[in-house]
């Protein structure tokens, strides 16, 4: 799909456009606050956009969520 997340941050980002938290989305995860935030920072870097509010309307063109 042309997409270059890894599987960790499309699962990220699907919880994120859903409206999770960082720490909801790593309590759902099982993986550690700072390693949510770091897999964010990437996200945002890859898809080109600035905020987590823009990740999440990305995610939703791609049809990700």
């Amino acid at each position: 799909s042309g997409i270059p997340l890894s599987q960790r941050e499309g699962e990220v980002l699907t919880q994120l456009a859903n409206g999770l938290t960082n720490k909801e989305i790593g309590q759902s995860l099982g993986i550690n606050y700072e390693t949510v935030k770091e897999h964010v920072q990437h996200i945002l870097r890859k898809v080109g956009v600035s905020d987590r509010t823009q990740a999440a309307v990305w995610a939703v063109r791609k049809n990700l969520v």
